[in-house]
């Protein structure tokens, strides 16, 4: 054995990827010398080998780690061209090497860019990796979502499949909103409500035959004004503030000589995470007013990360280590498909470009903060896929035997 090392020490040459190697049994190695594996009938009370086993069972199984985005945008005009920044003479002219240039045109902020730095960033990673990234781009984020619920049905079933059919959920995500290279750990979520008053008509000059319903209506919107101060009198979210509750739209009456026989009302209630049902609070709200009906148009939930789950972790020491100074957190108070991933049980976190003008006419990406984009999920990728989750430094082992 003395010979062995001897000569192996003594060689001139190594193989390709050795040094990478020997770290990665040194880590593991060290790891796996961690866990107290006293065989209990050699050693009273010892902690036995179930430790040991379940996190060389977890350490054997793939992480999947879902980058998303949404394709579509709300219209508008742009081309695409990069310019000198805000302040440039000739907004449309190319400047390609200019470290200070954008990229403008619709989409360009939310999300275009986002979706290009998490295709440069995956591109390279597969070789060498210990888990499997997910590009879920879906459409329809700006309406309805249904392309992210339909994206989700199908890991899902996926998932459920048996065989070569088989592919796992992913186990964490990170959705591609524009941040400015800041972390969002929670956003709210909405519901709307169609509340509908129906009254009868009559000839504006004897009021006193008819039922106004544009009066009843008017009577929910003073109940649902309480409720907005109730709400920003209740303890506000660290990240989020407080709920809300506003009328959108209203619609009734017929003309200036008769009694209005019916009011339409389109309620948009903003709500925090772990909120109950709000739709269930409005009715009874409403109740003294006489609503003919309070119609659920459509509800989705808010999200929140926990800040120490694996990929929070992750996002937070990849935007510090690429901008070079802490990661700034914070929480939204628009919706994004990241409350239809974190309902779905996936753990999820957002981060994006930095740029302006997102659903306006002048809409912009900054080219370093794409850079840096890339160089953030290029970190993330390593420290959920790679050798990091490999070896278990990245707390996903921990996290998974807490469960």
């Amino acid at each position: 054995m003395s010979r062995a090392v001897t000569d192996v020490a003594g060689s001139t040459g190594r193989e390709p990827g050795e040094p990478q190697r020997r770290r990665e049994v040194a880590a593991l190695t060290r790891r796996l010398v961690a866990i107290d594996a006293t065989n209990p009938s050699l050693v009273p009370g010892g902690a036995g080998e179930r430790d040991i086993a379940r996190f060389i069972a977890e350490w054997l199984e793939r992480r999947t780690l879902m980058l998303a985005g949404h394709l579509d945008t709300v219209g508008g005009a742009g081309d695409g061209v990069e310019t000198a920044g805000p302040d440039a003479a000739s907004p449309g002219t190319p400047q390609p090497h200019d470290p200070a240039g954008r990229i403008v045109g619709r989409g360009a902020y939310d999300m275009a860019g986002g979706l290009a730095a998490a295709m440069i960033a995956a591109a390279p990673a597969s070789a060498g990796l210990a888990g499997d990234i997910v590009l879920a781009f879906a459409a329809d984020e700006e309406f309805g979502s249904v392309g992210m619920e339909e994206l989700l049905a199908a890991i899902d079933a996926d998932a459920a499949a048996s065989g070569e059919a088989r592919r796992p959920r992913p186990d964490a995500a990170v959705v591609l909103e524009p941040t400015d290279l800041e972390v969002t750990l929670a956003h709210r979520g909405f519901a709307w409500f169609r509340v509908e008053y129906e009254g009868r008509a009559a000839h504006g000059s004897q009021p006193e035959l008819g039922v106004d319903a544009i009066d009843r209506a008017v009577d929910g919107m003073i109940a649902m004004r309480g409720l907005r101060g109730r709400l920003n009198a209740s303890p506000r979210h660290p990240l989020l503030g407080t709920g809300s509750v506003r009328v959108a739209t209203i619609e009734g009456g017929t003309d200036a000589a008769t009694v209005a026989d019916r009011c339409v009302l389109v309620v948009e209630r903003r709500t925090l995470p772990g909120e109950a049902d709000p739709g269930a609070d409005l009715e009874r709200l409403l109740a003294p007013s006489q609503p003919t009906r309070v119609v659920p148009l459509v509800a989705r939930p808010a999200m929140e990360a926990d800040p120490d789950s694996p990929i929070a972790r992750a996002v937070l020491a990849a935007v510090e280590q690429v901008t070079g100074r802490p990661a700034v957190r914070r929480g939204d108070p628009w919706w994004t498909d990241a409350g239809l991933i974190a309902e779905a049980g996936i753990p999820v976190v957002l981060v994006g470009a930095a740029g302006g003008g997102a659903h306006a006419d002048a809409e912009w990406v900054s080219l370093d903060s794409l850079t840096q984009l890339v160089g953030t999920l290029e970190l993330v990728i390593r420290a959920i896929c790679h050798e990091d989750a490999a070896n278990g430094e990245n707390g996903w082992n921990e996290r998974r035997s807490e469960q």
